[in-house]
């Protein structure tokens, strides 16, 4: 595929908006010893709150044993607890624990970074512009069946290294 000078452009932008980021992620994924497609499923559970495990799956578009295995993982990371359904002792529900929540709020270190200064320096129909682009982007992307939320940040992180090493040797 050939690319205009526009489309390349506009790659090569994403793509160092996305370089910037990156290290924020990692240190905040590090810092509780997860990987960073385990912080995305903290961040989903987030929002959802406390729910069935095997909603939290569906809404991650995991397998039955992948979500048991990552919510064992950050049960042991101490971002997660299980608990016994109060109307239906046949469903485990899971929710963020205190740390968890702590991981949560730890987005104080995007939200102060060079990145986020540089966002919300633009002005409001700019950043306007910039959610609905960036949510269409994320809202095309297709169910990714049988990969786990590691896998698919392993993917990403190793297409974009691809992508900077590229811009670098070129």
């Amino acid at each position: 595929m050939t690319l205009s000078a526009s489309q390349r452009r506009t790659l090569r932008a994403f793509v160092r908006a996305v370089a910037l980021v990156e290290p924020l992620q990692s240190e905040l994924a590090a810092s509780h010893g997860i990987s960073l497609g385990d912080l995305y499923a903290v961040r989903t559970l987030a929002r959802l709150g406390e729910v069935p495990v095997s909603h939290y799956g569906a809404e991650l578009g995991l397998a039955r044993s992948t979500i048991t295995n990552l919510v064992d993982r950050l049960e042991r990371a101490g971002l997660v607890v299980r608990l016994a359904s109060p109307s239906d002792r046949r469903v485990t529900l899971v929710r963020l624990t205190e740390s968890g929540l702590e991981t949560m709020e730890a987005r104080t270190r995007f939200t102060e970074s060079d990145v986020a200064r540089g966002i919300l320096s633009l002005d409001a129909t700019d950043q306007a512009t910039l959610a609905e682009l960036l949510e269409r982007i994320v809202a095309t992307q297709p169910e990714q069946d049988g990969a786990t939320a590691s896998d698919t940040s392993d993917k990403s992180e190793r297409a974009t290294v691809a992508a900077l090493e590229r811009k670098a040797a070129g």
